[in-house]
Parts: C-alpha cells; sequence; structure tokens
C-alpha cells in the first residue's frame, strides 16, 4: 500500500489490514502510529517526511526487515531493540543522539544515520555485517569503532562527511580512515 503526499494523518483505517507486507506512507502528516501495531505481518515499511516522534508501536512488528524513518522528529530508538531481522534502516534528519540499541540489530546491512545528533559510534562496533553506513553531518569526532567492527571490508562504503572529524596529517581520526580504506572500504570524508 502507498499512500504519498496525501496529507494523511490518520491511519487507524490501516489497523484491519493484517495481511499487509509492504506499507509506504511518505510525506504525510503522520505523528499517531499505535494502528499499525497490529500489522505484524509487515516486512517493509516507510514512514519518510511525517511527524512521527514515538516509535513504540513498531516494538511488535518482528517481521519488519526494512524501515525507513527519514526526516520525521524521532529522538528515541530504544523501542527498536526487538527488531533483530532489520537488514536496512533509515533514520536520517532526526534528533537522534544515542544509538546503543543499535547494538542489538546484528542482521543490519544498510544503515543511514546522517544528519542527527549523534557522537558515540561504539555501538556499532558490533554491526559486523553493515555494507553501507552513512554517518554524514552528525558531531562525530571518534571513528575508532568502525575499525574495531571487523566486519567492515572490501567494497563496503562508509559516509563521514561533515562531522567534527581532525583530518591533519598525523590525527587519529585520518589514521582510522587510512585503516579502513586499507582494508578495502570505500571511505568517503
Amino acid at each position: 500500500l502507498n499512500l504519498r503526499d496525501n496529507q494523511v494523518s490518520d491511519i487507524s483505517p490501516l489497523a484491519s489490514l493484517t495481511n499487509l507486507t509492504s506499507l509506504y506512507l511518505w510525506d504525510n502528516q503522520i505523528s499517531d502510529l499505535s494502528p499499525l501495531a497490529s500489522l505484524t505481518n509487515l516486512t517493509s515499511l516507510y514512514l519518510v517526511g511525517n511527524q512521527i516522534s514515538d516509535l513504540s508501536p513498531l516494538a511488535s512488528l518482528t517481521n519488519l526487515t526494512s524501515i525507513n524513518l527519514q526526516k520525521n522528529q524521532v529522538s528515541g530508538i530504544s523501542l527498536l531493540v526487538s527488531l533483530t531481522n532489520l537488514t536496512w534502516l533509515d533514520l536520517q534528519y532526526n534528533q537522534i543522539s544515542d544509538i546503543s540499541p543499535l547494538a542489538s540489530l546484528t542482521n543490519l546491512t544498510w544503515l543511514y544515520l546522517r544528519n542527527n545528533e549523534i557522537s558515540d559510534l561504539s555501538p556499532l562496533a558490533s554491526l559486523t555485517k553493515l555494507s553501507r553506513l552513512d554517518l554524514s553531518s552528525n558531531p562525530i569526532s571518534d571513528i575508532s569503532p568502525l575499525v574495531e567492527n571487523s566486519g567492515l571490508g572490501e567494497e563496503d562504503i562508509v559516509w563521514l562527511e561533515k562531522n567534527n572529524l581532525d583530518l591533519s596529517e598525523g590525527s587519529e581520526d585520518l589514521e582510522n580512515i587510512r585503516q579502513l580504506k586499507g582494508r578495502g572500504v570505500v571511505v568517503h570524508y
């Protein structure tokens, strides 16, 4: 089901569509996700450009493999810890600072965190299946957890533009970037 640019704010009629596997609600005015809690067959959920801040109704949707919450008002993501089947997660353009709940999502292969308030990358060290990681436009000053992530290697891509990295010759950040590149990671910085 695809509802794009429809100015939808009330999604309660969707609660009865329990066989739904994919739902696209782009650029609407949705803030209340509670009607989605019963849609346990969902595998793909795209909620780009809404007014969402409370993710608690998503906690029961454990069959989800991909979620796009780009351009919302999300700050807390602790309720995503139960979604261990996720392989693709887009949280760009929100107000997220604490990404520790992501440490349990070890099946993630694509993770987009551009334009948030993230500074501590240590939860990403355990996400060894990552192949695409966008961390651009955050206040990050230490990327050593990415070097500690043994899964990042050949042909994986990491975006680090517009952070608080010290890219001067001899800096720890530049050395970490060189280590990642030495493993075959494509690093944009």
